[in-house]
């Protein structure tokens, strides 16, 4: 499902030079939709961080975004998975990746100690 998101990020941002919100890019989150920028599963509530610069549009040009990370995709525990506790949040990050419209993405686990073995490539996404 995050692989999707970095691959329709990476696309969009190739043909336009701006990154987007879900409903921008054509991300579908699992679940059922809540609205276009949030879905929901028995285990995960997951959500569109991302604002965008351009609030009408929903996008900000990449090489705008700086190399401060801000937040983009975010799924939330609904419920304890093994030693993972209710509440914890896996979380991707975007930035600017140097010049033109490459994105860098930085995918990291709220309480990884208990939370990474069940996703255990999740932090290597879109690296």
């Amino acid at each position: 499902m995050t692989a999707t998101y970095v691959k329709l990020q990476d696309a969009y941002a190739a043909e336009t030079g701006a990154v987007g919100k879900w409903g921008v890019i054509g991300y579908i989150g699992p679940g059922t939709k809540n609205n276009a920028e949030s879905y929901t599963t028995t285990a995960f509530d997951y959500d569109n961080k991302f604002t965008g610069a351009d609030t009408e549009k929903g996008t900000t040009m990449v090489n705008a975004l700086g190399t401060t990370a801000v937040d983009a995709w975010e799924a939330k525990a609904k419920t304890a998975l093994n030693d993972c506790q209710i509440g914890s949040i896996w979380h991707v990050k975007i930035s600017a990746a140097g010049t033109g419209s490459t994105v860098k993405y930085t995918p990291s686990i709220d309480n990884s100690t208990n939370c990474e073995p069940l996703t255990a490539n999740f932090t290597k996404i879109g690296q």
